[in-house]
């Protein structure tokens, strides 16, 4: 299993259009084979700042998932976005996974 995760952030002015940005990307990439889990979650202290966190099956998954139409349409729109220097994603390999609660 592959586990994304990590911070994106843009000028707190670029908050809502970052949040409608994500939402059709979050709803088409729920539905790709391979994916347990994905999306943006925003920081309640500081605007523009959003937690990603993503789960997928394998890394072809995923290879899938990055040349998808939604993530182009996602990755095109970014461009419009102030993004600033505090971004940083990682992509994790897990081996086993324990349920704790």
């Amino acid at each position: 299993m592959l586990i994304v995760s990590g911070t994106i952030e843009f000028d707190p002015e670029d908050h809502d259009a970052a949040a409608e940005l994500f939402r059709p990307l979050v709803e088409a990439t729920l539905e790709e084979p391979g994916n347990g889990t994905y999306g943006f979650w925003a920081d309640l202290d500081q605007p523009g700042r959003f937690r990603v966190y993503e789960e997928w099956e394998s890394a072809e998954a995923m290879a899938e998932h990055m040349a998808s139409d939604h993530m182009l349409a996602f990755l095109t729109g970014m461009g419009s976005l102030r993004a600033t220097g505090g971004t940083g994603i990682f992509q994790h390999a897990v081996s086993e996974s324990v349920r704790l609660m």
